[in-house]
């Protein structure tokens, strides 16, 4: 059984901030949180307007907003040729706005096997 896709788990700040923000921003700070691992997350502007199905440019705008209220710190690094590597943040988030809940195993919901099977609703009379 594998574990269901990760959860967020709100905190008491986290209404306020939700509207301060704006719906965009919060879905772009859900989307880097789910991408998580250690407190940093490898994405792209490019790969958050792709997430959101938004445009390159209201990404941007989503993740400035993200760093301007001190929720994200870009973390910018160079690989030994000199070229800049993919795009990465630093998450910086309290327990008390968001923390991410441990992944629950999906259940699998089966009928008991002698539960009754309902009929079959059909708008056609019977001939």
């Amino acid at each position: 059984m594998t574990p269901g896709p990760a959860r967020l788990v709100t905190g008491p700040r986290a209404a306020a901030l939700r509207r301060e923000l704006g719906p965009l921003a919060w879905c772009a700070l859900e989307f880097l949180v789910e991408r998580s691992c250690d407190g940093t997350t490898e994405a792209s502007v490019r790969a958050v307007a792709a997430a959101l199905g938004v445009a390159k440019n209201t990404a941007n705008r989503a993740v400035a907003a993200l760093t301007r209220a001190q929720l994200i710190e870009g973390i910018q690094d160079r690989g030994t040729d000199g070229r800049f590597r993919p795009g990465r943040y630093r998450l910086r988030l309290t327990n008390d706005l968001l923390t991410p809940a441990i992944p629950q195993p999906r259940s699998q919901h089966r009928p008991h096997p002698t539960a009754a099977v309902p009929a079959q609703l059909t708008l056609l009379t019977p001939a």
